[in-house]
């Protein structure tokens, strides 16, 4: 997950939607200088936002807004474990200062806005 990607992914269907800013943080329901700060990457995204997208946009899905997944097809089928080992490469190398720091779960939130959270295995 890239923040930057998500970003861009949410400015794409502002432009798509020929919204403004304003009108944007309007429809989904929050205020405008969420948006603001949001858009000029003060703040990351939050799941309540994303949430609140995947609602009001029926056509965006919450895996396209975080990971760029455009259909279930897309969705990587390889073992967690791997997934969590190429996860801590790619942020440990990128926006982890402590090495140290390794992911030990991941939260999957469903289209029903229901979640689980998934805990690394024991080696």
């Amino acid at each position: 997950m890239n923040k930057k990607n998500i970003l861009n992914r949410i400015k794409k269907i502002i432009s798509d939607n020929n919204l403004s800013n304003s009108e944007f943080a309007e429809k989904i329901g929050i205020p405008k200088s969420s948006v603001s700060h949001l858009l000029s990457e003060r703040n990351n995204p939050s799941l309540d936002v994303i949430i609140k997208i995947s609602e009001i946009f029926e056509d965006i899905s919450t895996d396209y807004l975080i990971f760029g997944y455009k259909s279930d097809k897309e969705i990587p089928t390889e073992p967690l474990n791997n997934l969590f080992d190429d996860l801590n490469k790619e942020t440990s190398k990128d926006s982890v200062k402590d090495s140290n720091n390794n992911i030990k779960s991941i939260i999957l939130i469903y289209e029903n806005n229901k979640f689980e959270q998934i805990d690394k295995l024991k080696d």
